[in-house]
């Protein structure tokens, strides 16, 4: 259930991405570089109903949270980057490939191979008790400032890179925290979370993953911050469920098998983040061949 849950949270989140570009590319197009243009894009049906199903799939992935380990679910999310491509080729136009059909089959198996191999279970966020969190938290929160400080002081393209590192980061960590919470919630309802210490992490560290994520979107297009954004998150959180919180994954053999399920899904991502069409569904304009011109992307 909780795979499904963030599965359905995985095409809700894909599907609001989709609708608010949609909303971004109309509103270029009606009013180009003018001042109203991102009031105007706001106000257009298509970012207001995706603003709608993105609090959606925030409510979906807190409850696979609570049923299922850190370090099943947050992988899954990555199935975001397929979702918006192919939900991105029925609204905004395009043509899927044999490159993105390869890249969307790879990323594929390589998740299933990965979760079946190492089938995560367990945990107890609230049990690991302040010694486990605070040095995992000092430690999580200062490679978050170390990437992103490496980032302003790069080059553009590896700039985007790091900050998409960062953003990756941050999102993690605000999955780990909203794991604790919903624990806390199961154990006492919400009287519980409020009186849980690492609830209040939240109050600094979702601002903080936030600007980061803004800085990435930012910094250059997503050729170069895709792969930090859609892996930094899984890698950091199941780091913290199975190496701080107590999950358990198979051994042996097992452990072989996740990581050829790991790597598969890393060659993927890469792969699409790549794809030509996913650029041109950022804004760059596509000549008639499906192929991405080297025009600069109009300012929403």
């Amino acid at each position: 259930m909780a795979v499904v849950l963030v599965l359905l949270a995985t095409i809700a989140n894909a599907t609001a991405l989709v609708l608010q570009r949609k909303a971004a590319q109309d509103s270029a197009r009606a009013r180009g570089v003018s001042a109203g243009t991102l009031r105007d894009m706001v106000q257009r049906p298509a970012w207001l109903v995706g603003t709608s199903i993105f609090a959606v799939a925030v409510t979906l992935q807190v409850l696979a949270l609570s049923l299922g380990s850190i370090a099943l679910v947050q992988p899954v999310l990555v199935m975001e980057l397929p979702f918006t491509l192919l939900l991105g080729w029925f609204v905004l136009g395009g043509a899927l490939r044999r490159r993105e059909w390869i890249s969307v089959g790879i990323m594929s198996v390589g998740l299933v191979v990965l979760l079946v191999s190492l089938q995560p279970t367990g945990g107890d966020a609230l049990g690991a008790g302040a010694g486990v969190w605070i040095p995992g938290t000092i430690v999580t929160l200062g490679l978050l400032g170390l990437t992103s400080a490496i980032a302003e002081r790069s080059r553009p393209v590896a700039r985007a890179a790091w900050y998409g590192v960062a953003a990756g980061i941050g999102s993690g960590f605000v999955a780990v925290i909203v794991k604790a919470m919903s624990e806390a919630l199961a154990l006492g309802g919400l009287g519980e979370v409020l009186t849980t210490w690492q609830s209040y992490l939240l109050i600094p560290v979702a601002p903080a993953a936030f600007l980061v994520l803004q800085h990435a979107l930012r910094a250059g297009r997503l050729l170069a911050s895709q792969p930090g954004l859609i892996l930094g998150n899984p890698i950091l959180a199941s780091t913290w469920g199975i190496g701080l919180l107590g999950e358990e994954v198979n051994g042996g053999a097992a452990l072989l098998g996740g990581l050829v399920g790991a790597v598969l899904l890393t060659v993927g991502v890469f792969l699409l983040s790549r794809s030509p069409l996913l650029a041109a569904q950022e804004g760059g304009p596509r000549d008639t061949s499906g192929s991405v011109g080297t025009a600069r992307r109009r300012p929403l």
